[in-house]
């Protein structure tokens, strides 16, 4: 079923490739905005560009309040991941191997 199931969508595979391919740019640039690192040097770089003079209190203020709610965001997110990985390893070893079949599944029908 598989097969035929491949053959019959086969005209969209460059449709796929192309959404795939999109995905993992929305990916990467959700990663790095929401990077602890990138935000500590992106305050790092407002505080200098402020002390020389580049921008003004209220934009400063912005800026900086944009990059508290960035790290709040990626702080949070970061507790969530944690406590999905407590509760993978607190699952039983067949529970662990059917999520990873099913994950295994999941990529083979997105690749």
């Amino acid at each position: 079923m598989g097969l035929l199931k491949e053959l019959a969508l086969l005209p969209l595979a460059p449709v796929r490739g192309t959404v795939w391919v999109a995905d993992q740019i929305a990916e990467e640039a959700d990663r790095r905005l929401y990077d602890e690192d990138n935000i500590r040097r992106e305050m790092i770089q407002l505080d200098l560009d402020y002390e020389e003079g580049e921008l003004s209190d209220e934009e400063r203020e912005a800026m900086e309040n944009d990059l508290l709610e960035r790290l709040a965001v990626a702080r949070q997110r970061a507790a969530e991941e944690q406590e999905e990985l407590r509760a993978w390893s607190s699952g039983t070893e067949v529970d662990r191997e059917i999520a990873e079949t099913l994950d295994s599944e999941e990529m083979i029908d997105h690749g």
